[in-house]
């Protein structure tokens, strides 16, 4: 007698012996069938579920310093696959800057399926925003379906600016526009603000560490250097200001804390109000 084939067979019973009596254990469909431990039954053994490949690019977009930065995570797959889904987390040196929820988004390739998301990196006034030069960041996919991780990786720049030059070498730009009232000599500035020395980009002073509190000073008064102070004129309420101050009009020739003598200073403030 032939031997029957499971494989062959649409049903597959599950059969135990009891005390010299058949018991039908159950149906299952026929697939990979192999036998069972210590009691001779018959299972299905799952196949492994195969995921798709995937590939994903990073775009970043900047202006000057202290300006928003756009980051556009792209995600794509074989049309075969559909478009990914998942989430992406944009990376700085190990650290998430933000974590992104993908969109299927439209393909000018027939041959994939493509995700896409989209953030803007809004920097906080007083804080440690990104330097001029090349910063690499990277993007990392992950899935939320039947696809593989991927990663992707890019470099932007932060520029610098064309600056308004005063008779007295300071020079400044606004990088973001306010829309209050513009201050006045005697009136008190109330602002955030980063100091950086110029050469490096290394931050020797900033709100942020430095409590997280506006600082005040009376415009015209000679409380700061005269460089922050001249670099403050004409400013509105909301506006955001880099003002590079060369050594005559900041520290000079002496040392103060972090700022070696003779250092060209670059501050970004923010005018957060007029009291």
């Amino acid at each position: 007698m032939k031997k029957p084939s499971y494989r062959s067979a649409p049903i597959c019973p599950v059969i135990e012996t009891l005390e010299n009596r058949t018991l039908l254990s159950g149906v299952v469909a026929t697939g990979d069938i192999a036998a069972a431990p210590d009691r001779g039954a018959l299972f299905v053994a799952a196949k492994p579920v195969k995921k798709a490949a995937t590939k994903t690019t990073l775009a970043a977009s900047a202006g000057t310093l202290d300006q928003p930065i756009t980051f556009t995570v792209t995600v794509r797959a074989s049309a075969a696959a559909g478009s990914p889904v998942g989430t992406a987390n944009v990376i700085d040196h190990g650290h998430v800057i933000q974590s992104v929820t993908l969109s299927p988004a439209a393909s000018t390739n027939a041959k994939y399926a493509v995700s896409d998301a989209t953030y803007t990196l809004t920097q906080q006034p007083g804080g440690a925003p990104y330097y001029f030069g090349k910063h690499p960041v990277s993007a990392a996919f992950i899935p939320g379906g039947t696809f593989k991780k991927s990663t992707g990786r890019t470099t932007f720049t932060v520029s610098a600016p064309s600056y308004t030059s005063l008779p007295d070498g300071v020079e400044y730009q606004t990088v973001l526009p306010g829309a209050g009232p513009t201050i006045q000599t005697g009136q008190t500035a109330n602002v955030f603000y980063t100091g950086f020395l110029a050469k490096n980009g290394r931050i020797f002073d900033d709100s942020v560490n430095d409590g997280g509190s506006l600082f005040p000073f009376m415009l015209g008064a000679g409380d700061v250097i005269p460089g922050f102070d001249e670099g403050t004129v004409g400013m509105s309420v909301g506006e955001t200001r880099l003002i590079l101050i060369p050594p005559a009009q900041g520290y000079g020739a002496t040392p103060n804390g972090p700022i070696p003598a003779n250092s060209t200073l670059l501050f970004v403030i923010t005018l957060e109000s007029i009291s």
